[in-house]
């Protein structure tokens, strides 16, 4: 077996054998390297392990959304909901906004903005918008692994490592929460970015001083890198990858390193600011939660990194939530040895590696050291030390870490199955670990179909321990108008923690609904009284937060006003707002009792708060239009219900109102061609109109 290069070092020239009386056997070698860094062939490689990729995530393109940060981060995001009435260009300035643009803490623009992109393309949000969404995560995925190859290949490691490690990037069971879950577009796309950089500086190394063209490399790195920072924080990572890959390839340790990568630390410390400051805004950097302290928390990260290690080879259990166990379980505690015992294990392979090129082995033990740093740097603000976070862990968390030993993989693939001795033994551990992997990938898929897949995979390793999954499965119950089993799940949250203010509301919701729906006339009064009791049993709870009691009372008003209960009514929503003036709901619920109580000024008031939140509404602008005709004030009645027809044109009634509005400011023409309409659609005039007609 010849010896392989040691990386990032010319391989010297040896003399010649002499011609022998018998031709011997050639050794085998990995395909020599093109100019470019990657062996010859390796993009059919590439190709082959991206088909396969391709084939397992299939059946992710017909998931839809779940309500696990995918309403927020989409359907409820309100730079979205605009897209289709102001279009896309005016929606970007507030996307990229560090105020107005960051969601639930998190400030990364670029993928809201692709949402943005895919909901304009798709014409709204919907089963055809879902889709894209899909495609394009699984087409981000597939890019991820080929620039994750490449980086591969130009490490030195032959076609069929690459290709090894390719797959493993590719279907590894742990890949299946950054690429199926719509929400995590931020992981897909700031990795193809993130790799892309890190391919292009291995060329900018090998490049060497005197290059003409490096300065141009060393622009599109920054600018990948960029895109990678505006995709998600955890691209602050990169320049700490860089300084592993000097270690590959022998660079020598000095200032010189960290000089040279100046504007990528810079960029690093600008997004880790920018998503220091959200983070903040939204209160996700303290621990009132679980009020963990600082030796906890220590064992906690140790734990993490070393259940990530263990999941490399056996990827169980993988759930979408970890909640924090209290108190701590031993193997928390128990961890710290198991992750300097680790540490001791690289620091021997650091020692070894150190060795020179002609001590032989020195590439094996550096592969070991290359993985282990890639893989920490790239997890360690990860790992809840600091911060409460909602879980212990992510499976997420790894999609770009992992490579660290997707690498050590492809290495050793690549020397044993180079061996004739090791080589079926090397296809035999391949082969069943990728077919293990496929079917656990693709069943994993499924988890991520829907809400209810979603929550009831947690509730299989929760058990009646948690309230969270109980709660959000009755979301999605309540959400497509189950509302029994919704009734059911939030009942059995509530069992499991009575002090929870939110389960009373969501239960008080459902309850409320079922009476709006239309489905149990017979029902409705007693209905909205057991609302109206959930909700008043959740204001009672010690640990009700200002902005959860605001949309309590603001939800109790509304359901008294569906009693008719107005007086009570407006107090509690008059209570809500004062509480939270930013709830739109507040306003629009307050409106309608004005309205029916005949207090027509309050009434328009609220209508013009709720429109500053909700300008779209063609609802309330066909409302509110009404009340300014009643006034006389005819001008700005017209408006609003021309801004109305435009956003719902096959309304009938707001044609009616209008030529009402035409009528009385003296616009007999207009009116005429609005009274026309309106009667096609089915809105006819009354005796008002008669009245009006004929005063002209």
């Amino acid at each position: 077996m010849a010896k392989r290069p040691l990386p990032g070092k010319a391989q010297q020239q040896r003399p010649q054998p002499r011609p022998q009386a018998k031709p011997q056997p050639k050794p085998k070698t990995a395909s020599p390297a093109r100019e470019s860094g990657e062996p010859a062939g390796w993009l059919t490689f590439a190709l082959v392990a991206m088909a396969i990729t391709a084939l397992c995530y299939l059946p992710s393109l017909s998931n839809g959304l779940v309500n696990w940060d995918d309403d927020p981060n989409i359907t409820e995001n309100p730079n979205l909901q605009r897209i289709n009435e102001d279009g896309l260009a005016k929606a970007i300035p507030d996307i990229f906004s560090i105020d107005k643009g960051a969601v639930i803490g998190n400030y990364n623009p670029l993928p809201i903005l692709t949402f943005a992109i895919e909901k304009s393309l798709a014409g709204g949000f919907g089963d055809k918008h879902n889709r894209l969404i899909h495609i394009n995560n699984l087409l981000l995925h597939l890019l991820t692994v080929f620039f994750a190859m490449k980086l591969l290949a130009r490490m030195g490691i032959g076609n069929w490592g690459a290709f090894v490690g390719g797959l493993l990037f590719g279907i590894h069971p742990m890949r299946v929460e950054s690429v199926a879950w719509a929400t995590e577009r931020k992981d897909v796309l700031f990795a193809v970015f993130f790799f892309a950089a890190l391919v292009y500086y291995v060329k900018w190394l090998k490049q060497g001083d005197k290059n003409e063209n490096r300065t141009g490399t060393y622009i599109i790195m920054l600018i990948l890198a960029t895109l990678s920072c505006f995709s998600k924080v955890q691209a602050v990572t990169l320049p700490l990858s860089m300084l592993v890959l000097d270690y590959w390839f022998r660079r020598p340790i000095n200032f010189k390193l960290i000089w040279e990568k100046t504007p990528f630390w810079a960029l690093s410390l600008a997004f880790g600011l920018i998503n220091l400051y959200t983070l903040r805004q939204q209160g996700s950097t303290t621990d009132d939660i679980t009020e963990f302290n600082l030796l906890q928390r220590l064992c906690i990260g140790s734990y993490s990194f070393v259940v990530y290690l263990y999941k490399l080879v056996f990827p169980y259990p993988m759930s979408p939530l970890y909640p924090y166990p209290k108190p701590l379980p031993w193997e928390v505690y128990v961890a710290p040895v198991f992750f300097l015992a680790f540490w001791f294990f690289i620091w021997r392979m650091w020692k070894q590696g150190n060795a020179t090129a002609g001590e032989g082995r020195a590439d094996d033990r550096r592969i070991w050291v290359f993985g282990a740093l890639f893989m920490f740097f790239n997890v360690m603000f990860l790992l809840q030390v600091l911060g409460a976070g909602q879980g212990l862990k992510a499976d997420r968390f790894t999609y770009v870490p992992y490579f660290g030993f997707f690498a050590v993989a492809a290495w050793f693939f690549e020397k044993y199955y180079r061996q004739e001795k090791t080589k079926s033994l090397a296809q035999i551990v391949a082969a069943v670990f990728f077919l293990a992997s496929a079917v656990w990938t693709v069943k994993q898929i499924g988890v991520w179909k829907n809400g209810e897949t979603l929550w009831t995979h947690v509730i299989k390793f929760e058990g009646k321990t948690n309230s969270l999954p109980y709660w959000n499965r009755g979301q999605y119950y309540r959400e497509m108008g189950d509302y029994n089993r919704a009734l059911q799940d939030y009942t059995q949250a509530v069992t499991i923690n009575p002090e929870n203010p939110e389960l009373y509301n969501s239960r008080g919701k459902t309850y409320f609904d079922m009476a709006m729906s239309g489905k149990f006339n017979n029902q409705q009064q007693d209905l909205v009284q057991k609302a109206i009791k959930d909700y008043s049993d959740a204001l009672k709870r010690q640990n009700i937060k200002p902005k959860s009691k605001a949309e309590i009372l603001i939800n109790r008003g509304a359901a008294n006003g569906f009693l008719r209960n107005f007086q009570q009514s407006i107090q509690d929503l008059s209570e809500g707002l004062a509480i939270d003036p930013t709830n739109e709901n507040g306003y629009f619920n307050r409106s309608i009792a004005y309205y029916t109580m005949g207090q027509l000024d309050n009434a328009l008031a609220d209508y013009d708060e709720y429109l500053k939140y909700k300008p779209y509404n063609a609802d309330v602008l066909y409302e509110s239009g009404m009340i300014l005709r009643s006034k006389g004030q005819n001008q700005e009645a017209i408006e609003r219900l021309t801004r109305s027809i435009q956003l719902k044109p096959n309304f009938g009634y707001s044609y009616l109102e209008r030529a009402r509005a035409y009528m009385q400011a003296g616009n007999r023409a207009a009116a005429q061609q609005d009274y026309q309409r309106a009667q096609q659609m089915g809105a006819n005039k009354t005796e008002f109109d008669a009245r009006l007609e004929g005063g002209q």
